[in-house]
């Protein structure tokens, strides 16, 4: 199956991320893909070739309810069936497997919602008894969500995914929030309505951090990233920029790194499915 654009909200105060991400996409991912950053006004950024800004409106309302509004109207618009969805500050710091997103880009379907690409999946607590084999395919072992789950199983998740438009809407309302899109879309008002969720079983890809985050005052996190990487973006960085990096290691009480081999959440009790 064909490569999937990438699309990823950005707000005006976050879009210096672009620069970071930008490079890392294309080092780690590669310049095949499309990426495509939603946001409000244009960052003075140098974009390469398959990194493109769409100017949503001139800005955005400040309220935090507003942040679904004009992206509903966006994917209204597009043509796209199926799509990769992630956030500005997932910075990506390993190579991606490219033929475990090949077998995942396979997968989709009408019955399809979304395949979620983080371990947290397979490994949350929260989702003893939720989740189960489902099927291997090119090799990849998938795992499928219970459609009526607890509130506390994410059918719904701002994490890394794959998504079906249909799903993507139906789940996305107006003046929902962030925070709202993982609660709200949760409490049981998307269950049982045909659309499955995936995810992978002991196989994952793309491997980031939480670069950002109000635990550490909004500074750039660079925990689990090589040094090369860190090396190039602070010199790409603006003098102000440089003295916001910083290592959470010894801040924060868990890990801010996704899908690297070990930083895996707690084990459940599916780890060996």
């Amino acid at each position: 199956m064909s490569e999937f654009n990438m699309y990823i909200p950005v707000r005006d105060e976050t879009s210096f991320m672009i620069k970071y991400y930008q490079y890392l996409f294309n080092k780690y991912w590669g310049n095949h893909v499309n990426v495509y950053f939603l946001g409000y006004k244009k960052p003075d950024i140098k974009f390469d070739k398959n990194i493109h800004f769409v100017s949503l409106a001139e800005k955005r309302d400040p309220s935090p309810n507003a942040w679904s509004n004009n992206l509903i109207d966006y994917f209204k618009s597009i043509d796209d069936k199926y799509f990769y969805f992630s956030l500005e500050d997932l910075l990506i710091i390993r190579p991606v497997d490219q033929k475990l997103l090949e077998a995942c880009r396979s997968m989709m379907d009408n019955s399809v919602g979304r395949i979620d690409l983080w371990n947290s999946v397979q490994f949350g607590n929260g989702r003893r008894g939720h989740v189960s084999y489902y099927k291997t395919h090119m090799g990849v072992k998938f795992l499928i969500e219970n459609q009526n789950p607890p509130q506390s199983v994410y059918r719904v998740s701002c994490s890394n995914s794959i998504w079906n438009k249909n799903w993507f809407l139906k789940t996305l309302e107006r003046d929902f929030s962030t925070l709202d899109w993982e609660t709200k879309a949760n409490d049981g008002r998307n269950n049982n309505d045909g659309f499955n969720v995936l995810s992978t079983i002991d196989r994952w890809t793309p491997t980031v951090v939480h670069s950002l985050g109000k635990r550490w005052g909004g500074r750039i996190n660079v925990q689990g990233m090589l040094k090369e990487d860190i090396d190039y973006l602070l010199e790409i960085s603006s003098e102000d920029e440089r003295k916001e990096f910083i290592d959470v290691t010894n801040i924060v009480p868990w890990s801010t790194v996704i899908n690297l081999e070990g930083y895996q959440p707690n084990e459940g009790d599916i780890s060996n499915i």
